[in-house]
């Protein structure tokens, strides 16, 4: 009987397909065909963990409004104070103001600072003539039919006035008007049902009364009935699930200067505040939101809580909130807060972005309290550093470098080998990975350049990077890129008022997900060309039980690229498979195109069957595209 090996040399030559065939492999005559032996030594221990594809909400201008379902822009009547920065500025920031409505003429309008219900000030109204009916408006609602939107709002007058609200647009009524009853002396809450009778992304918004009298108006929202968890859109969540994630950080820039306690409890009672880089936060997301939502999806939530201002006892009491029973002082307070079991918050980053003499001396303490409150976390330093090892020891499970230059390979690489030195002279022996908290091609170029990100060009970036995070497996456990949605075009999704769509770069990493849980391999290339000038930038994956071979592919040039594929040792040889490919569908021939509103899936990936065989094939990579070809492996048989 022949050996395995003698059967597998035979199977390849009677299966190897050839150029032309209908095989799935489509080598071509303009470029030189580079052999790529992929070998059964794993570079890594460890498989890859889902949490390389970890995602980044944080409280940051338009980022959280971009993915809740709590439409009102200003609902406590506030100055909301320009974002500093800009992408596209004519319509980075929503210009949706409240507005005078009905006899304009007669009403007084004014801010009031005397007795606000909800931050410094509130809407006041006079009305002086009887039966003239005034009022404020809000534009630029989505609507969607058969949904039921609940307005919520707060009110006093010193006439008793009955307060009315209604939904509007395209020329007639879409829900209401309904009666929100009359406002008593003191400050009280109001709510009324809103059904939608059709759909529409640009409704009006109008809360009125009939004179003689005075109204206060103040914290005003509007949520519909199809709202996940009661807050978030379920469009969002839909496209936040399908890129299994793995793990989300909350924190980031803000955090520094954000109060969590000021994030809790009822959201009529939580205060808007600006954000570090400018604009108005309404404050609907805070710990337990953001919680929710992770378990929602599958994923780890991430937690940066704040150093700058703040003692052990603080950030102590933050772990308790989130993971101490019911019977604990801070687990109490959630309790009361409407979720009596604990989170299980694992993963805790201290600090976001400090680095300086204080913390290096300082985080040990912050460490030992934390971990009193609850021993199982792990716990993520800020910035990493030699005089941070050196002063910490080893209180932390993972160092946290922020990656903005992932375009330059090599120097992310430089960055993985110096934490690896850095861990093996003061480690301490302790098992210390990396979780890189942060990352993207860029952290500036504001303006109309940062709408890079969005192009194909970078989806291939983020996909190498990628590859570069399967090779360090054994090292790099956690990455969260920045941000899962808006921050001046740096979104993997960007929305509207009824609208989604996904970038590039989103269907990249999508592709990467599916590697989780395998196991990186070692790739020889016949070609001269040095990493990272490689091309196509090749990754190729293993699963735990030897069936499934991923090879991932980064063809960034303008021309297509011929592969012959070997597999060295791995007993095993191809039996068909999938391939994924994330392209431009029009075939542009250039990197610099993007997804819009109006054409969502002009970069998309889409996937067929491919009946590759053997352990050797070939395949051709088209231009600027990522390719995964997910593979049977199979031992051969005669």
């Amino acid at each position: 009987m022949p050996s395995i090996a003698l059967a597998l040399a035979l199977l390849n030559c009677i299966t190897v397909q050839q150029p032309g065939t209908t095989s799935g492999a489509r080598p071509r005559s303009d470029s030189a065909r580079e052999e790529v032996t992929i070998s059964a030594r794993r570079l890594s221990k460890r498989p890859i963990s889902a949490m390389q594809q970890g995602q980044f909400i944080e409280i940051l201008c338009n980022l959280i409004p971009s993915i809740v379902a709590q439409q009102v822009v200003s609902t406590s009547f506030e100055d909301a104070p320009p974002c500093k920065v800009a992408y596209k500025a004519e319509i980075d920031e929503p210009h949706r103001l409240w507005y005078p409505d009905g006899a304009v003429e007669v009403a007084k309008y004014s801010f009031d600072t005397t007795n606000p219900f909800n931050g410094p000030r509130s809407e006041k109204i006079e009305i002086p003539v009887e039966h003239a009916r005034a009022g404020i408006s809000q534009d630029g609602f989505y609507l969607k039919q058969g949904v039921t939107y609940k307005l919520r709002l707060h009110m006093r007058s010193d006439s008793g006035v009955e307060v009315r609200a209604s939904l509007h647009g395209r020329g007639g009524l879409i829900a209401g008007p309904v009666t929100l009853g009359r406002a008593g002396d003191d400050w009280t809450a109001a709510e009324a049902d809103l059904r939608a009778t059709r759909t529409t992304d640009n409704a009006t918004l109008t809360i009125d009364f009939a004179g003689p009298g005075t109204l206060w108006l103040d914290r005003v929202y509007l949520i519909g009935s199809d709202a996940v968890l009661g807050i978030w859109r379920p469009d969002v969540v839909t496209a936040l699930a399908a890129m299994h994630p793995g793990i989300i950080r909350f924190g980031g820039s803000t955090i520094e200067g954000y109060d969590w306690l000021g994030g809790i409890g009822p959201w009529d009672r939580r205060q808007p505040f600006t954000t570090v880089w400018g604009g108005l936060e309404e404050n609907f997301v805070g710990i337990d939101e953001f919680v929710q939502l992770c378990k929602r999806v599958g994923a780890e939530p991430l937690i940066c809580l704040r150093w700058t201002g703040r003692k052990p006892e603080d950030a102590a009491a933050e772990v308790e909130y989130c993971n101490g029973s019911a019977a604990t002082r801070w687990g109490a307070l959630r309790a009361r807060n409407g979720h009596p079991e604990p989170y299980g918050v694992k993963y805790w980053e201290i600090g976001n972005e400090v680095d300086e003499p204080a913390y290096n001396t300082s985080v040990r303490s912050f460490a030992e309290a934390m971990k009193q409150a609850d021993p199982s976390i792990k716990l993520i330093s800020s910035f990493p550093t030699p005089s941070l090892l050196a002063a910490s020891g080893t209180v932390f499970d993972y160092l946290a470098p922020h990656h903005y230059e992932i375009d330059d390979l090599a120097h992310e690489d430089r960055s993985f080998k110096t934490l690896q030195d850095w861990i093996a002279h003061s480690g301490g022996g302790k098992d210390i990975r990396v979780a890189v908290t942060e990352w993207n091609t860029t952290a500036g170029d504001f303006g109309l350049r940062r709408g890079m990100l969005q192009t194909l060009g970078n989806g291939l970036s983020v996909a190498r990077y990628l590859n570069l995070l399967e090779r360090d497996a054994d090292l790099v456990e956690i990455a969260n890129r920045s941000n899962f949605a808006d921050s001046f075009g740096s979104g993997f999704v960007v929305t509207g008022p009824g609208w989604i769509y996904e970038s590039p770069a989103y269907y990249a990493q999508k592709l990467y997900a599916r590697a989780a849980g395998t196991y990186p391999l070692d790739v020889e290339r016949s070609a001269g060309e040095t990493w990272p000038q490689q091309q196509p930038d090749v990754s190729a994956t293993i699963s735990e039980d030897g069936t499934r071979l991923r090879i991932y592919s980064v063809n960034a040039t303008p021309q297509a690229r011929a592969v012959q594929f070997h597999l060295d040792r791995l007993e095993t040889a191809v039996a068909g498979g999938t391939e994924y490919m994330l392209e431009d569908h029009e075939h542009g021939q250039t990197p610099e195109v993007m997804n819009t509103r109006d054409d969502p899936e002009r970069i998309s990936t889409r996937s067929r069957p491919v009946s590759l065989q053997g352990t050797a094939f070939d395949f051709s990579f088209e231009p600027f595209t990522v390719t995964l070809l997910e593979l049977k492996l199979a031992r051969a048989s005669l």
